[in-house]
């Protein structure tokens, strides 16, 4: 499966004002992330309206011109190096920032859990502009580029891509939106990490479980799962590691698995090389896995 890209000229909901030309909409699948570029080519291009998505946040940016965003009776301007953050839990419409102007936005849709230390809580403003120099510009650029090469990737490539411009969302946020050491709820980020321990323990088999793909899975950033583990004094591959070690040292000890290999025990586990596994099993528990599972399984028959 490939990433999806949708170009669309069609019709869209558009305010009275500016009935005419339809903008030419580029929308880009990254993983969880959704990328769109909206093209105001001619005078009197209408806006785009973002249609509701509970949950999801938006930043939008600039590309070409001046960028309005409308959120029911409120509207902000985006222009030059200025990112907007914008609540979608209602429509956003966005247009040239002059009925007469051709302009060009980047927006950026992603959930708000990828990001949760750095969002507007439930009694702050649904949005905002900031100036966002260097970050924002970088953020765009970066989305453009993803989307250009999006369609030559496969699923799991593109949602790499969303991983990364998730990386870039969250350095833009922490950076122009919210003040040095804010941090998200405590109890969200307590059952943020009982649900990403619980997907560990479930795929330890896959070779390709990393923390990657736990951050996409979740709808994070990787510097956001990062920071959680840390907290707790480790890292996500350093659990993924442990978790698998443990779970081999459990069947090392099962009396019904004794004919089962040791590379296999290795392999369902995601050690993908018998030389990783011994390396790695020795250095945690002091004994090689075939020694390991001998000394034990010998103590408990003589006990």
């Amino acid at each position: 499966m490939y990433a999806q890209v949708q170009l669309t000229g069609g019709p869209v909901h558009q305010n009275p004002p500016f009935r005419g030309v339809y903008p030419v909409l580029h929308t880009t699948e990254l993983g969880s992330v959704t990328a769109y570029r909206v093209e105001f080519r001619a005078a009197g291009s209408g806006p785009h309206t973002l249609e509701a998505g509970p949950g999801q946040h938006a930043l939008v940016l600039s590309a070409l011109g001046a960028i309005r965003v409308a959120r029911a009776e409120r509207e902000l301007v985006v222009r030059d190096e200025a990112a907007a953050l914008c609540d979608t839990r209602l429509p956003l419409g966005i247009g040239p920032g002059a009925r007469n102007q051709v302009a060009e936005a980047v927006v950026m849709v992603f959930p708000g859990s990828a990001v949760p230390t750095v969002l507007p809580g439930a009694g702050e403003p649904p949005y905002e502009v900031r100036d966002a120099a260097a970050s924002g510009a970088l953020l765009r650029r970066f989305l453009v580029e993803a989307a250009t090469r999006a369609p030559g990737l496969r699923a799991p490539e593109a949602a790499r891509f969303g991983d990364a411009a998730l990386q870039l969302a969250a350095a833009v946020l922490e950076r122009h939106f919210c003040d040095a050491g804010e941090a998200g709820p405590p109890a969200q980020q307590h059952e943020l990490m009982t649900r990403m321990r619980g997907f560990i323990d479930r795929n330890l088999g896959d070779p390709g479980l990393t923390p990657s793909l736990v951050a996409s899975v979740h709808h994070v950033s990787i510097r956001h799962l990062q920071r959680l583990f840390k907290e707790e004094g480790g890292t996500p591959s350093d659990w993924i590691r442990q978790r698998r070690l443990e779970s081999c040292r459990r069947e090392l000890c099962d009396v019904e698995l004794r004919s089962v290999p040791i590379r296999e025990i290795g392999l369902r586990n995601g050690f993908a090389q018998p030389s990783d596994f011994s390396r790695a099993f020795r250095a945690r528990y002091g004994l090689p896995p075939g020694r390991f599972r001998d000394e034990r399984l010998h103590r408990g028959a003589t006990s």
